[in-house]
């Protein structure tokens, strides 16, 4: 029995599509065909067209490569809709809010950082040599007799003097003056210019270690280490970078006699255990709110003799010293605790060897030195405020450390 195909599907069960039954070729040139309006129905037909025998041909040879899916297109799914809270500010997502955390984190690690920097380290303060009294070397014991040149007239010890070493001061007004560090006398304290009293108590408690430690301190007074000096400073002032600079390379101009009072060793001894001392401490307010200026003004009196230890030509010599620290608010300036903030200074000498800037102070002993300026005289014993009068000495001009006067 003949059975017969009907390749359109006709009369079968079930539609079939119109390219069943076709080859791959066969396919490909109905699909052609549509492309270039040449289809012929039907899948008999065989005849390709010229398109698509062109496109076979060209194909054949260089295959057309298949392109990418383009990314710049329109999104399938769109970007969400920004939220906004009551103040119509746009709600921060969870990235967000993550990357502000970290921020956070990384500022307070920043803060921290600076913060230990400059954090005031509190250290004690180091130990004094302060009194000379006693102990301290290289201060010689008084011997039984004493006499002094002609600025000093000789006299012997007498067992009226309570401290043998008011000998060396007998026909000065340093007779009478307190011995070493009873010099200081802390005045009344209130609060001034928005600083508390608290802050101007701990002022002048650090202004008398600084005068202690710079004029009483035998160690400074010897030529040697001003570490006791300048560990009461405050770094930032900048007193003891500048004083180091000026014991190094000594000047007229970078004197480390304007902050602390040394003898040479090799040419001078100290005698006995006191330095007399006369003057008085004093508050005024700042140049701007929350700060005070504190002024220490004193004179110091020393007895020295020549290293040779020739008793006929001990003498004395005398030290004007102003001093000025700043005392601030703490609550509106930067301020280290304990540690003084050194605001200005001046200092004049009384018998001290004219135009010599080694650093020390340089006695005259008997008769040597420069001459003094025969037409100005000064008293070695004044006390009063240097820094409201200002004065430009050199070489050739008269000068307040060239000028006469009795020690």
């Amino acid at each position: 029995m003949n059975e017969s195909v009907n390749p359109s599907g006709e009369g079968s069960e079930g539609a079939q599509p119109p390219d069943a039954g076709l080859t791959v070729d066969e396919k490909f040139a109905r699909l052609a065909a549509e492309v270039d309006g040449s289809r012929v129905e039907g899948p008999a037909a065989k005849e390709e067209s010229a398109r698509t025998r062109e496109l076979r041909a060209k194909w054949a040879e260089n295959p057309p490569e298949p392109q990418p899916w383009r990314s710049d297109g329109p999104r399938l799914t769109p970007y969400p809709a920004p939220e906004y809270d009551a103040w119509a500010k746009p709600k921060k997502t969870t990235r967000d809010r993550a990357r502000g955390s970290a921020k956070a984190l990384v500022g307070l690690l920043l803060v921290g950082i600076i913060a230990y920097g400059f954090w005031p380290r509190h250290h004690s303060p180091a130990q004094l040599n302060a009194s000379p009294a006693g102990t301290a070397e290289p201060w010689t014991t008084a011997p039984a007799t004493a006499s002094v040149n002609a600025a000093a007239p000789a006299t012997s010890a007498s067992p009226t003097f309570t401290n043998p070493d008011d000998q060396y001061f007998v026909g000065s007004p340093a007779l009478s003056w307190a011995d070493n560090e009873a010099g200081f006398v802390i005045p009344k304290i209130s609060s001034l210019n928005g600083v508390s009293r608290s802050e101007i108590t701990d002022g002048y408690q650090e202004l008398e270690k600084l005068m202690e430690a710079g004029n009483l301190d035998a160690t400074v007074l010897n030529g040697g280490s001003v570490s006791d000096f300048t560990n009461l400073t405050d770094p930032g002032s900048g007193a003891k970078s500048d004083l180091e600079s000026y014991i190094a390379h000594p000047s007229y101009a970078h004197d480390p006699l304007m902050l602390v009072t040394r003898f040479n060793p090799a040419t001078t001894r100290l005698l006995g255990h006191t330095v007399k001392v006369d003057g008085s401490m004093s508050a005024t307010a700042g140049t701007h709110y929350h700060t005070v200026i504190l002024t220490a003004d004193y004179v110091f009196a020393y007895a020295v003799g020549p290293v040779s230890g020739a008793t006929d030509e001990d003498t004395r010599s005398t030290v004007h010293r102003t001093f000025k620290i700043e005392v601030v608010d703490p609550n509106y300036y930067n301020a280290v605790a304990g540690k003084a903030w050194v605001y200005n200074y001046a200092v004049s000498e009384g018998n001290d060897e004219c135009y010599t800037y080694n650093g020390y102070i340089n006695p005259v002993f008997d008769g040597g030195g420069s001459t003094p300026n025969s037409t100005a005289t000064m008293n070695p014993y004044a006390t009063g405020d240097q820094l409201t009068a200002s004065a430009g000495p050199s070489s050739t001009s008269t000068q307040e450390e060239c000028m006469s006067g009795t020690t």
